[in-house]
Formats: structure tokens, sequence, C-alpha cells
């Protein structure tokens, strides 16, 4: 996508301020509301909030490109203890969801640094890019620097030419078939290449493997990104968040990790006072909401629509946040009359803090036998979160 298309001028900031204005209050108030309730509430029930909404936020992503991404079999990846192997979609969530763990730790300003973005990104400095693309001779005369596949092509150029020679005049001598020398030299010459960029042996080779296209121009899609993010500092918070996602999506200034558009909206949202305790969970919203972005919509028709994502957001971390208090009282309740030493309440924590348990994940946790979460989970009874995977082995609950 043309990433000069992008347009946002002064009079269109001022439209989208006057035609978003309600829909931005409205996200606004309803993700106030939840952070002053998460910073009300006990401080296990909303490290649980938190901790659930990573999880829910990376399956929630990996819906919305299209992908299918268990939310048992994320969890069980989490924590090291996978009955399947891993699909590419369960790695991409399991990525997205150490990010937002990491993003949550750290201050908003330095998540959304030049440095610290251009870093993540895999973007080099502009000082680094010049030293990089223009290398001085000692007679002081730029000499351009080639990318690796040409440097690789042109040094094996003259080896593969010199192997099929070799090969030619050894078919001649042996008075072979010449159509069946040539099939040899290109065998030759594509064995070749392949050893080449499947070389895991050194940093170069391994770089190789990363295929990227010259023409995509990363830093220049990151540095009108950061423009747009730095002129909506002066609209309201929800709103400028909404316009930094929404200007990520269009202009996607990473090739691989376009998730992360999400995430620094969200980020945007702690910066600006509306989220200081949680890191939003915007995907989650979209997913959950009617609307789906398209870069053929009108710029007020996908900013409303990812206004009314937050709202949808702080609704269902509402939700959650009841479904976790609630969901505990009735649990502790099946923990009255016990012993000191009992593990049963650690339990009820561990269902509060985590979207799944398992009786591996719980004996690991409480360092128990499984025998011990199993006569655990029959002492629950009737206030047993609900069983999910619907099978007699590796059976997973949680409060949904």
């Amino acid at each position: 996508m043309n990433s000069d298309r992008y347009d946002f001028s002064s009079a269109q900031r001022q439209a989208l301020a006057s035609d978003c204005a309600a829909a931005a209050e409205a996200a606004a108030v309803a993700l106030a509301r939840l952070d002053e309730r998460l910073l009300r509430a006990e401080p296990l029930l909303a490290e649980g909030v938190r901790q659930r909404g990573h999880a829910f936020e990376a399956q929630a992503l990996i819906g919305l490109t299209g992908s299918l991404c268990p939310l048992e079999d994320l969890v069980l990846h989490d924590a090291g203890m996978d009955v399947r192997s891993p699909t590419r979609e369960i790695a991409r969530a399991a990525a997205m969801l150490d990010e937002r763990r990491r993003l949550a730790r750290r201050e908003p300003a330095e998540v959304l640094s030049p440095s610290a973005l251009r870093q993540r990104l895999g973007i080099d400095e502009p000082e680094e890019e010049d030293r990089r693309s223009r290398r001085t001779t000692p007679s002081g005369t730029a000499k351009q620097v080639a990318a690796p596949w040409d440097r690789i092509d042109r040094e094996e150029d003259d080896e593969d030419q010199a192997d099929e020679d070799d090969l030619g005049r050894k078919e001649e001598d042996d008075h072979g078939d010449p159509a069946f020398a040539e099939i040899d030299a290109l065998l030759a010459r594509t064995r070749k290449k392949l050893d080449a960029w499947n070389d895991l042996s050194s940093d170069a080779g391994r770089k190789s493997l990363t295929l990227r296209d010259p023409g995509y121009d990363a830093a220049g899609r990151l540095s009108r990104w950061e423009a747009i993010l730095e002129e909506g500092r002066g609209l309201p918070a929800a709103l400028a968040a909404a316009l930094a996602l929404d200007a990520w999506l269009f202009l996607e200034p990473s090739e691989r990790a376009g998730e992360l558009g999400f995430a620094f909206a969200a980020t945007v949202l702690r910066q600006r006072g509306l989220a200081d305790v949680h890191l939003p969970v915007v995907g989650v919203g979209l997913r959950r909401g009617k609307f789906r972005w398209s870069p053929h919509q009108a710029l007020p028709v996908r900013i409303d629509g990812l206004l009314g994502a937050f709202r949808e957001a702080a609704a269902f971390g509402q939700a959650d946040l009841d479904r976790l208090s609630l969901a505990r009282i009735v649990m502790l309740r099946r923990c009255e009359g016990r012993r000191g030493n009992s593990k049963l309440p650690e339990l009820v924590d561990l269902f509060v803090a985590s979207p799944l348990v398992t009786v591996q994940l719980a004996a690991a946790r409480l360092q128990v036998t499984s025998q011990a979460i199993e006569a655990m989970l029959k002492e629950l009874g009737g206030s047993l979160p609900r069983e999910l995977t619907g099978r007699k082995r590796y059976r997973a609950w949680g409060i949904m």
C-alpha cells in the first residue's frame, strides 16, 4: 500500500475532532471507568484481569487475520506444556503475548520513543543507514554497498561458470550428451545457491534467510506514522489513539509485525492517562464488535469504528472483572473451615489469574502431585469453573 496516500491535514484534523467528538468521549469515559475499577479492586483480581486480557488479546489478533488460535493451546504453550505441536498461529500468538507483557512493564514514553520503535522493528537509525549504504574508500570516494543476495550472486557467478565449464569439459571428454551437461550445470548452480541461502552457521547466512522487499521503505513508513502520532497530541486521548491505530493499519510500517499497532495504540491510551493500570485489549474490542476496518472506507468511518472498538474493549474488561469477582466469591466458600496449610485457596487464586487451568499446570504451579489437584477439583464441586475442552484427558477449566 502506498504510504503517501494517507493524508491528514490540519483542516481534516479539525473536522475529524468535531465529527467523532461524541464517540471519542464515550470511549474515554468507558476506559476511564474500567481503569478506576481495576485501581480500586483487590490486587489479585486486577492482576487476573490484566493477565487474562493479554491472552485474550493475543488470540483476538490472530482471529482478526482469519486464522485459528485455540485459547487452551495458547495457554499450554505459554506454560511450556504443549499437548500437540504448536502451529504457526500459536507461535505468533505467544510472541504477541510476550510482547504485551513486556510493553505493560515499561513506561509508555519509553515504548513510543523513536529509538525504541526503530529497535523493535529492526530499522537502523538514519546515521547508521548512511554508514551502511555509503562506505568511504581510502581515496575519499564513496562506494555503494550491495545487498547480501546481490553479493552472493556476484561472488558465486564466476565460481558457477567455472564449475559449469569444468563439467562441460568433463562431459565432452566422456563423449556425453551436451543436453545432459547443461542440466547438470544448472543443478550444480542451484545446489550452490541453496547452500548459500540456507547457511545457518553464521550471522550473515541466517540474515540472508529473512527475505525482505527492497522497495518496502519501512523507515519512511515509520517516520510518517511517527509524524501522525505527533500530530495527534492536540486531539483528545481516545481520538489520538484511534488515529494512531488507523495510521498503523494503513501505512503498515512493519512487514511482519502488523499486530504491534494494537499494542502501540493501547500504549498511547496509557500515555494519555486513560489506562494507567492496564493495557487495553483493543483487538478484543474490534473482534467483538460489528465493525471491520478497511482502507477503502472514509477516514471518519474508520476512526468512529475504532473508537467503538475501544468501548467494546472496556466493556469486555468490566465483564471479565465481574466474572472473576463472582467466581472467586463462590469458590472461596468451599475453602471455609480448611486447615491453614491447605492448597485449595491457592488453586482458587490460580483460576482467577489464568484464563485456563489444567491438572498439569496446577500441579506445577502449586508444587503438588496431579492426584492432589484432582482431589481439590472434586472438593470445589459445583463451584468448579466450566470445563472447556470437552475431553476425558488433558482437560482444562476456566472462568469464561
